[in-house]
């Protein structure tokens, strides 16, 4: 073999190995573990995880027999009505074309059962909740829901979601089983609840309110503490970043971007993430689902809060303490409250007490009789400071009282409470108004 033709040789296994690793290095895939971006969060445990139905429920029903409105705001007989119509199958879902007064004038020429929500919710949201056959739901959100006793003409039952915002109405039909079963355990004994009265607002939204005079119970609790620490590890995306300093109200937490501010005076825990201008905010439908989970996140349902108020322009939610009897919990700092804020993927802004309420002090409470509803309206009307076009609500509630400065206990007064342009207030009643009971 010659000297060129060893060259060649040479030459041609150079080539093929030159290909066999170019093709290699193409087709070459490294195992690398797969790396996500992802917030640190520890597994953190503040109270409980709750489901969507024990959050976003109705606030009161009432019970349209003819003339007469009975009702109540009882958790108890709340839960046991959104049990019941949960089982339900909704179907052919629709727009309602007619009026507000229509709707109205057809659901009074019967019996009906009315429930109220303390704010608007998307029914995508509830189709977690009831059972909606329909595979494309129409996009719409209620606060009120009619469930017609009388029969359509296919003998079907009627369900109506109604909204006192937008005046929209749309219909389900349930089956007429159903209708038969509630009005059988519900609407037959409505009589055996608190008798009501129809208010309708300047602004033409219906509200019922109580005809005679109502007891409720004065509440006295030790309040527990919330570790702050354990927040800490929840909200921040590396806890192990954050710096703690002591300020002249209580304690502050910080990162690079966020900051966790614990008001000792207050009683507030106060954290902020500001907004990324990239974050564009898309999107309102399931800010409350996601508000729920969030919270979730840190089981961080320290107390009975239910969702009351949703703000889609600025992509805020509020939930509010309730008692054990089903009537909201006022205060005017927010102690009773959580409020988030959020931008397009992350909180923002997540505002909470710092605190859970103990069980109460006094097993034996002093029981209070309130002035009746019209007692109340006939005085907000006589208040000359008021517009009573911006007048949106009117209730009985609590007043949640922090017992001094330093004080570890909380109570809760019963009192009438009025919504004025959004904002709620307690409505001054003199101690001749109020009627006491019992222990003092």
């Amino acid at each position: 073999m010659n000297y060129e033709k060893v060259k060649t040789i040479i030459l041609t296994i150079l080539i093929v190995l030159s290909a066999i690793l170019t093709w290699n290095i193409w087709t070459f895939q490294p195992n690398y573990e797969t790396m996500e971006i992802e917030k640190n969060v520890n597994e953190v445990a503040i109270g409980s995880k709750q489901e969507i139905r024990n959050i976003v429920k109705p606030h009161q029903v009432i019970f349209h027999t003819g003339a007469k409105q009975y009702g109540t705001n009882d958790n108890a007989e709340l839960d046991k009505i959104m049990n019941l119509i949960g089982k339900w199958k909704y179907y052919d879902v629709r727009k309602w074309g007619d009026s507000r007064s229509v709707l109205l004038k057809s659901l009074s020429e019967g019996q009906y059962t009315e429930l109220i929500f303390p704010d608007r919710v998307p029914v995508e949201l509830y189709k977690k909740i009831l059972n909606f056959e329909d595979q494309d739901l129409p996009k719409f959100e209620f606060d009120r829901m009619m469930i017609n006793a009388k029969a359509g003409e296919g003998q079907e039952g009627t369900i109506y979601f109604y909204s006192t915002k937008s005046h929209e109405s749309y219909v389900s039909n349930v089956s007429l089983a159903a209708i038969s079963e509630f009005s059988e355990a519900f609407l037959q004994k409505a009589n055996l609840y608190n008798p009501y009265f129809v208010h309708e607002l300047d602004n033409k939204k219906s509200i019922y309110l109580p005809i005679y005079r109502t007891e409720m119970k004065r509440y006295t609790y030790y309040r527990n503490p919330i570790e702050p620490e354990q927040l800490k590890d929840a909200l921040f995306r590396d806890p192990s970043f954050v710096q703690k300093s002591f300020v002249t109200e209580g304690e502050e937490f910080t990162d690079e971007a966020s900051k966790m501010t614990v008001n000792h005076n207050t009683s507030m825990i106060i954290y902020v993430n500001p907004f990324r201008e990239s974050e564009a905010v898309v999107g309102t439908e399931n800010i409350i689902q996601k508000s729920i989970e969030h919270i979730n996140g840190h089981s961080g349902w320290t107390d009975p809060f239910r969702f009351v108020y949703k703000d889609d322009f600025n992509q805020q939610v509020i939930f509010r303490m309730y008692s054990d009897e089903g009537y909201p919990i006022f205060n005017e700092i927010g102690l009773s409250e959580i409020i988030q804020e959020w931008g397009q993927t992350e909180i923002k802004h997540y505002v909470r007490p710092s605190f859970n309420l103990e069980l109460p002090i006094n097993p034996e409470m002093q029981m209070v009789t309130m002035p009746s509803g019209e007692e109340i309206v006939s005085k907000i009307k006589d208040k000359t400071d008021l517009n009573l076009e911006l007048l949106d609500d009117i209730s009985l509630g609590y007043y949640m009282v922090k017992e001094g400065r330093d004080s570890s206990v909380i109570s809760l007064e019963p009192g009438w409470f009025y919504q004025y342009d959004g904002i709620w207030f307690e409505f001054p009643l003199v101690e001749e108004e109020r009627v006491y009971n019992g222990l003092e």
